[in-house]
C-alpha cells in the first residue's frame, strides 16, 4: 500500500473552526498515521453503504480527490461539512452525548495498480498530539484510537473508475446516524430485517450445526443464548456475539474449539453477504424456529423459544442408576401429580 494523498484537519468545536495540522516525520507521527490506515484497510468493516440517491455532496467532493481536482479545497469542505453535522449532533444530543474533539483523517490509498481506498477517519486528538510530541501516555490500542472511520474500494481502469464496498467503523456501542447519514451521504445496502434472518440462519447452519454434531448438551445451552440475543432488542454485533456468547462458553465436550468458533463466527458476515452491525428485528425470527430434543423413542422435549436460566429450567436427576430428566413446571407438576392420583386409585 503506497499513501498517494493524506492530510489531517483538526476539527474545534471550541472555537467552531478547522484547521490543517503539517505533517511531519517527528516522533511517531509516521507510523502513528500509517498505523491508522491499516487499521481501517485491513477492517472488513461493520455494515456496508451506498451512496444516496440524488445526494451529491460528499460524492462530489470524493470524486474530485480521486481525479486530483483541487484536491486540497475538497479536503477542507470535508472537514467544514463535518464541524456542521457534529455541532448539529451536539445540539440534539447535548443530554446525552458529547462529540468528541478530534483529528480528521483523509487518505487516498494506492492498494494494487488498479485498485484504490479513501479512508476517511475521525481519531482521538490528544493521542495524535502526545505522538507529535513523543509523549504518549496511555498506549490505547490503534482501534480505539479511531472514534470513526469510512473507507471505500475504487476500482480505476482507463482513466474511468467506480466504487466498490463501502464500510464504516464506530467505536461508539451503537452506530452514530450523523457521521454515515448527514455527513457522508451514506444508506445502507442491506436492511435490519435482511440482516436479522441471514445472520440468524448462517449461524444456526455454520456455528450451531457444527456444535449439535459433536454435543447435544452444549448445543442447547448455545442455541438457548443465540435465540436469546437475536430475539431481544437492540443492535446486533457479531464481534459481540463471537467474543461474549461463544468465546468465553465453557463447553461440557471438551473438545470444542470455542476461540475456533468465535472466529469462524466473525467471517459470516463477509462470507455470506450480511453486515456484522445492524438493529435486530425480532419478528423476523420466527416461532416455528423450535429445538426438539429426543428423550426416549415415545418422547420429546420441544423448546419452542429462547428459555431463560436454561439449567435452573432443566436438570438431571440419577435416582438408584436411573436416569431422568426434571423440568421446573408448575402445570407438569399438577399433571404428574394427577397421574400418581389416577394410578393409586386404581390399585
Amino acid at each position: 500500500m503506497t499513501i498517494e494523498y493524506l492530510k489531517l484537519i483538526k476539527i474545534d468545536h471550541e472555537n467552531s473552526n478547522v484547521q490543517e495540522e503539517a505533517l511531519n516525520d517527528e516522533g511517531n507521527v509516521k507510523d502513528y498515521i500509517m498505523a491508522i490506515i491499516d487499521q481501517i484497510t485491513d477492517n472488513a468493516g461493520e455494515r456496508r453503504y451506498e451512496f444516496k440517491n440524488g445526494e451529491l455532496t460528499m460524492k462530489t467532493c470524493i470524486d474530485d480527490i480521486v481525479n486530483n481536482n483541487n484536491r486540497d479545497a475538497r479536503i477542507m469542505d470535508i472537514a467544514r461539512r463535518l464541524l456542521q453535522k457534529e455541532e448539529a449532533a451536539q445540539q440534539r444530543y447535548q443530554n446525552i452525548t458529547d462529540i468528541q474533539k478530534g483529528i480528521l483523517l483523509i487518505a487516498y490509498c494506492k492498494m494494487t495498480d488498479t485498485e484504490y481506498k479513501m479512508v476517511i477517519c475521525k481519531a482521538d486528538y490528544s493521542e495524535f498530539i502526545e505522538e507529535i510530541t513523543g509523549e504518549m501516555k496511555n498506549g490505547l490500542p490503534t482501534k480505539k484510537k479511531i472514534f470513526k472511520s469510512f473507507a471505500a474500494n475504487i476500482t480505476i481502469n482507463d482513466e474511468t473508475f467506480k466504487f466498490g464496498d463501502m464500510v464504516t467503523f464506530d467505536v461508539n456501542a451503537k452506530q452514530s446516524k450523523y457521521w454515515y447519514d448527514e455527513f457522508l451521504d451514506l444508506k445502507v445496502l442491506h436492511d435490519d430485517g435482511e440482516n436479522t434472518e441471514k445472520a440468524l440462519k448462517f449461524l444456526k447452519s455454520k456455528i450451531l450445526a457444527q456444535v449439535w454434531k459433536k454435543s447435544k448438551s452444549d448445543y442447547l445451552v448455545l442455541w438457548n443464548s443465540t435465540m436469546a440475543y437475536m430475539r431481544s432488542e437492540g443492535e446486533f454485533s457479531m464481534d459481540h456475539y463471537a467474543d461474549n456468547i461463544l468465546a468465553v462458553y465453557q463447553p461440557v465436550v471438551t473438545s470444542l474449539n470455542m476461540e475456533e468458533l468465535a472466529r469462524k463466527a466473525k467471517a459470516l458476515p463477509r462470507q455470506f453477504d450480511f453486515d456484522g452491525r445492524f438493529q435486530k428485528v425480532p419478528s423476523k425470527i420466527k416461532d416455528k424456529m423450535k429445538n426438539e430434543i429426543k428423550l426416549t423413542d415415545d418422547i420429546n422435549l420441544v423448546l419452542k423459544n429462547d428459555v431463560p436460566n436454561l439449567s435452573r429450567t432443566i436438570k438431571p436427576h440419577n435416582e438408584n442408576g436411573e436416569k431422568y430428566i426434571m423440568v421446573r413446571s408448575e402445570e407438569g407438576y399438577k399433571y404428574a401429580e394427577s397421574l400418581v392420583t389416577i394410578v393409586e386409585q386404581q390399585v
